[in-house]
């Protein structure tokens, strides 16, 4: 072949046509993937939060995504490499193509061979490797591309310096956030909008090595466009800088306190097998432990996660306060297996949370000499739901419950669950009055919800409390108590114009109220 053929696709264009076929191929392959993919997910909750929950062991999603990203290495190896003269580039990039297409072959093996949960409830490290090749990959190959046609298509090469530069961008926004939603594998939510901006790259990549348009290929092929510089590299560079630097500091300002005491040793990962799967939770010990620490497990909101849960309440903080220990545990898929849960929303074969729950705190009693009348359990949504039949069902070694933003309800909405305490349990309750995600009021949102009145009365009714109540009024907050039997108490704060949140001030308020309450046998 002569180095003027190779100057232009069209003058070899067996090569050029395959390799713009190919190109025009990706965008249809990763469109129909988030389709398929958007159809079968609650799009509210996991795709945000929890994109491991039906990214992991999909058995049709990652082949797929292998096919993206060898129609994009084919047109690296092939398409591409036309536009240079033979000789040491197009081996580089023959051999980067062949890089990726052994990687992209292992994650296909693996994930044929390894096994994995048949449930999706645990992440799956084959799905968290074959992420990383395609975060790396991909970028890696736009910026090579970049350099291989900056003297021949200036257009094309400012295109694929700055998708390469997004790729990056957005992958590292994506995995910050997906860190702050509660994602133990972060960077699974990177995948879909890097993989978007390569579905765009390759369609242009594909119609220029075809021709077509017309106006697309003279805009990518005109040499009024400069070809990128030393100075536009540089300042590229310093484009990628800004935003790691932007990314990790708004990382390190949301997560550095809970960063720095899971390095310093103080929070660590454990795990403990309930039923048949192997659970993991965090667990912050103070730097003081008392004698006899008392113990609070604090329960994550739906498709949340143990990290969401220690950095969004800051407990670990009340912790230090009273010489505790605070441990955060998992959920598995959607979250708890709370009161009204059923075969589409919070049943989970396999995973008992109540035997969680109570395996847990046995382990604490028994090795860390917890106190046993200081045990306690708060939530916030789904795990404030999840509290509530905690204190129903683990009253021998629950002493009190603080449900933030959550509920107690059958699936048909009433607050009459089968609820029998052996032991007296005290509750706080904690609700804005502005929640539109598990309204005050009750009613239906993506399930039906009993109103809190309901559910204060029947805790009312279980404790045998007095009719009459405290009230104390402070700024927004105002606390009612109900004083019950054996010196448990029955308390909602009500947020004026609260949402559905951790308030600023719960943890606090909820680490005083358990001090108060500790376990009352009998009753």
């Amino acid at each position: 072949m002569t180095e003027s053929a190779l100057k232009n696709p069209a003058n070899h264009p067996g090569l050029a046509k395959a390799a713009g076929i190919a190109g025009l191929l990706v965008p249809i392959t990763w469109a129909t993937l988030v389709a398929v993919e958007l159809a079968h997910a609650n799009i509210g909750h996991s795709l945000i939060s929890r994109p491991e929950r039906f990214f992991s062991d999909s058995a049709w999603h990652w082949p797929l995504v292998l096919i993206v990203a060898a129609m994009v290495a084919a047109q690296l190896t092939t398409g591409l490499a036309l536009v240079r003269k033979a000789g040491a580039p197009r081996r580089v990039a023959g051999g980067f193509g062949l890089l990726l297409g052994l990687a992209a072959t292992a994650r296909l093996v693996m994930a044929l061979l390894l096994p994995s949960d048949p449930h999706g409830y645990t992440v799956s490290a084959q799905a968290a490797f074959a992420a990383n090749i395609v975060l790396v990959g991909l970028p890696v190959g736009l910026l090579f591309a970049a350099v291989l046609v900056r003297r021949r298509s200036a257009g094309l090469a400012w295109l694929s310096a700055g998708m390469a530069i997004a790729m990056v961008s957005i992958a590292l926004w994506a995995m910050a956030w997906a860190t702050h939603s509660g994602a133990s594998q972060p960077q699974l939510l990177a995948v879909e909008p890097v993989e978007g901006l390569a579905a765009l790259w390759s369609l242009a990549v594909g119609a220029w090595l075809l021709g077509w348009p017309a106006s697309l290929v003279s805009g990518l092929s005109s040499s009024a466009i400069p070809s990128p510089g030393r100075k536009s590299a540089v300042a590229l560079a310093l484009l990628l800088a800004v935003d790691v630097i932007g990314a990790s500091s708004s990382f390190v300002h949301s997560f550095g306190p809970t960063i720095a005491a899971q390095l310093t040793g103080q929070t660590r990962v454990e795990t403990i097998r309930a039923d048949t799967v192997d659970r993991t939770y965090r667990v912050h010990r103070a730097a003081t432990l008392a004698d006899r620490p008392g113990l609070v497990i604090v329960l994550h909101g739906s498709f949340g996660g143990a990290f969401q849960a220690e950095t969004t309440t800051g407990f670990d903080l009340e912790a230090d306060r009273l010489g505790w220990i605070v441990a955060y545990p998992d959920g598995v898929a959607d979250g708890w297996d709370a009161f009204g849960s059923g075969p589409t929303w919070g049943s989970h074969p396999g995973a008992d949370d109540v035997a969680f729950m109570r395996g847990l705190i046995d382990r604490f009693k028994s090795a860390e000499n917890v106190d046993p009348d200081r045990v306690y359990i708060t939530g916030h949504s789904r795990g404030g739901m999840m509290t509530y039949r905690l204190g129903c069902e683990l009253s021998d070694v629950v002493a009190a419950i603080a449900p933030v933003s959550g509920n107690m309800a059958t699936a048909s909405g009433s607050a009459d669950v089968p609820c029998a305490p052996t032991n007296p349990v005290s509750v706080l309750a904690i609700h804005g009055t502005a929640d539109g995600i598990v309204p005050m009021a009750g009613g239906m949102v993506d399930i039906v919800f009993s109103p809190m009145a309901d559910v204060i009365a029947r805790w009312r009714w279980i404790g045998r409390c007095a009719d009459k109540s405290t009230v104390v009024v402070d700024g927004v907050n105002t606390t009612t108590t109900w004083a019950c039997a054996g010196g448990s108490t029955v308390s909602t704060r009500i947020v004026a114009g609260g949402c559905h949140c951790w308030p600023g001030d719960a943890s606090r308020e909820i680490a005083d109220f358990f001090v108060a309450h500790p376990r009352v046998r009998g009753g």
